[in-house]
């Protein structure tokens, strides 16, 4: 466009839908344009509002500018709505309504006007769309592909191709933000490709492009006209629009092509931006959000890929290792849930940098919490899937440090193999998830592949399940009572709780056959409950009936799982409230595996329980950690020697010197000795001299019904 006008007449041309060309002179000052009669230049177009613009002329600059008088359907300076009062420069084309008005200056106009460039007299619908109105024009276009075509890369090679022909141009592409280190390609240098996407501006080069550049590095190939638009997303160069004419080409790029494309630069920005957020919600849909790793959904559609391969080509084998992490629980509960995410987090890029190193056919999936699956493609046999499962359990085994702190954990994998003849993906990744649980039964951080003999075994198992909880509403378990003597008076001095399954089928079986099935089947708190609520009813009973200083005491299991439930406290308290039985008449006796010297949490439980009272008993001491701080840290009244000493009595000097070490450090610390298991009176011999407060085993009784206890009690036997 020209500069701004001299001191000369100005006229409009203006073309209408109703009128033939016409033409209106303006006058210094105030011009206004509508469709109401008191204007100056009246549009007999339906569009126009009643006072559409206004067109004012200051007599002292010779400045000429529009501005839109609040319109319905609004005024357009070279296709571009305005919105502020807009300086007019000679041959600016004008819209309002279907009314097409070019500016003139009577000193710029040519003779040749009428009959080039205005030669249509009459506006038509067609021509709205056809006429000066470029912009309209062209991101009408755009509009179109980027909507009616869903695949982004084809919509942008049409709007390419719009572009080149709305500005003239013999290339034209646009580039994404990924291909930038190939615009060298194309000619674009790295200097002028650097000052784009740091300043974000558009640029126009014409004639020798190494002066622009001021010596510095030209592009490749110097060309007439170059046009560079860069198409910006939350101030980053996303794209760049990229056009170009040959030497030979009649005109170079101008401000309106530059413009124009400017224009298009922000529509393509909103379907780019619109784009990436549909693929990102696609990849969310099918990718977890902690790892993003595929997700269960995504692994079932890979696996249901596979299953029909293996159907369709002969000899194609393929393995789901299914997997979690072993006691990612105690990481959750003693580190905090952050923690655990970032162990998960860790997890996940191990396995993402290592896994296709075992085999490059992988899907890695994260199906929730600590649960993992992998999907092996193209196996061959068995003892390759045992080999990968074997690297992987070994990868994943490595301590890892997160926020300064060594955490070591380990795996316990389940593999189901193709070779077993699956029509369904929920099958193999029962079989998998069933061979995974088989592995932590056996021991953890191993690796078990289904078989249908697990199969059978896990079919029993969910059997005894619905069996418990049938025989916990049926009133099947009872509870059978072990006395426990003391060495001085060879008399009862309390009695082991313990529980027994009374079944319809199988006879009565010991906690050892069912306690698995009732954690399995989520009822061990409730079991442990019911038994503590028990036992307390039956001591009361006893300690009324056979009176005793000290009374009676009664001892009861406390299971691992349960020490750090909520309610446990308040549980116990209530107990011993509703039965009337003293605290200091209760043991509760916990394992050495039930709380780690370090676990607070569980040491601040037992320390609150014997506040008001209970005794602690350690069971089972010197089969898990043994180590001197764990007597000293944990708040404990009774320590149980585990009968595995017991046994050795007579057979071995080792076991027995250990037996009187640990009889001297309870001594030191204060603790009653209780010795299990004993079944010979040389045990008993050695056991009182050494000074042992209490024994119990079958050397005594066995356990026994609440009956049969009671009779015990009655003969008031002394041993």
């Amino acid at each position: 466009m020209g500069n701004n006008l001299t001191k000369k007449a100005w006229f409009l041309i203006i073309r209408s839908s109703t009128d033939d060309l016409r033409e209106h002179p303006l006058e210094p000052g105030r011009n206004n344009i509508g469709r109401a009669y008191d204007n100056d230049i009246i549009l007999q177009d339906l569009a126009a509002s009643g006072h559409h613009a206004e067109i004012h002329i200051d007599p002292n600059t010779d400045v000429v500018s529009i501005r839109d008088l609040e319109s319905t359907n609004g005024t357009f300076v070279n296709g571009k709505r305005i919105h502020d009062p807009q300086v007019l420069q000679q041959d600016d084309q004008i819209r309002i309504g279907h009314c097409f008005i070019s500016f003139i200056n009577t000193g710029k106009r040519s003779p040749h006007s009428y009959s080039t460039r205005y030669a249509p007299t009459k506006v038509t619908g067609e021509l709205v769309l056809e006429s000066v109105d470029q912009y309209g024009v062209l991101l009408h276009e755009v509009g179109q592909r980027l909507v009616n075509i869903p695949e982004l890369n084809t919509a942008l090679i049409e709007i390419s191709g719009l572009i080149k022909r709305m500005i003239g141009a013999e290339e034209c592409q646009i580039i994404m933000a990924d291909k930038f280190d190939n615009l060298n390609e194309i000619g674009i240098s790295d200097l002028v490709a650097q000052k784009i996407i740091e300043t974000k501006s558009a640029l126009i080069f014409s004639g020798a492009l190494e002066k622009s550049l001021k010596g510095k590095e030209p592009i490749t190939n110097p060309i007439q006209s170059l046009l560079l638009v860069p198409v910006i997303i939350d101030q980053k160069v996303a794209a760049l629009i990229f056009a170009r004419k040959s030497k030979q080409a009649p005109n170079p790029f101008n401000n309106s092509d530059l413009q124009l494309v400017l224009a298009v630069s922000n529509q393509v920005a909103m379907s780019i931006q619109r784009s990436h957020v549909e693929h990102e919600l696609i990849h969310n849909s099918s990718h977890d959000s902690l790892t993003d790793l595929p997700n269960r959904a995504l692994f079932i559609d890979r696996l249901s890929w596979s299953i029909a391969r293996a159907k369709q080509e002969e000899g194609f084998e393929f393995v789901v290792l299914f997997f979690d992490i072993d006691d990612f629980k105690d990481v959750n509960d003693s580190l905090g849930h952050a923690i655990g995410d970032k162990l998960l987090i860790a997890v996940a890029e191990r396995l993402k940098h290592n896994v296709r190193k075992i085999d490059i056919n992988t899907v890695i999936s994260r199906f929730g919490g600590d649960e993992f699956a992998i999907l092996l493609d193209d196996i061959k046999g068995t003892l390759h899937a045992l080999t990968a499962a074997n690297r992987l359990k070994e990868i994943l085994s490595k301590p890892y440090k997160i926020n300064e702190r060594q955490i070591f954990s380990s795996v316990s994998i389940g593999l189901a193999l193709s070779s077993m003849g699956y029509e369904k993906p929920d099958d193999i990744l029962r079989d998998a998830d069933m061979a995974m649980y088989q592995a932590k039964e056996l021991g953890k951080a191993r690796i078990e592949i289904y078989d249908k003999a697990m199969h059978q075994r896990v079919s029993e198992r969910l059997s005894m399940g619905t069996a418990l909880r049938q025989g916990a509403l049926q009133k099947e378990f009872r509870l059978h009572y072990q006395p426990i003597i003391s060495l001085q008076s060879g008399r009862i001095v309390g009695h082991e709780a313990l529980i027994r399954w009374y079944t319809p089928n199988r006879g009565i079986l010991n906690p050892a056959d069912f306690l698995y099935a009732i954690d399995t089947a989520g009822l061990m708190y409730s079991t442990d409950h019911w038994v503590l609520h028990t036992a307390c009813i039956q001591a009361v009973e006893w300690q009324n009936k056979f009176p005793s200083d000290p009374p009676l005491f009664i001892s009861v299991n406390l299971s691992p799982k349960n020490i750090k439930h909520p309610n446990l406290i308040e549980n116990i308290k209530h107990v011993l409230q509703v039965t009337k039985l003293d605290p200091g008449s209760l043991h509760l006796e916990i394992t050495e595996k039930a709380s780690a010297p370090d676990d607070e949490d569980a040491i601040e439980v037992l320390r609150t329980l014997r506040s008001i009272g209970v005794q602690i008993s350690l069971d089972d001491f010197g089969s898990g950690y043994s180590a001197l701080n764990y007597l000293a840290r944990l708040p404990i009244d009774v320590l149980k020697i585990d009968r595995s000493f017991v046994m050795m009595i007579g057979k071995s000097d080792d076991s027995q010197k250990v037996i009187e070490m640990i009889k001297s450090l309870a001594k030191l610390l204060g603790l009653i000795v209780i010795a299990e298991g004993v079944e010979k009176a040389e045990q008993i011999a050695f056991l009182q001299s050494i000074h042992c407060e209490y024994v119990q085993g079958y050397f005594y009784a066995k356990p026994s019904n609440t009956q049969a206890a009671t009779e015990l009690l009655e003969s008031g036997r002394q041993w």
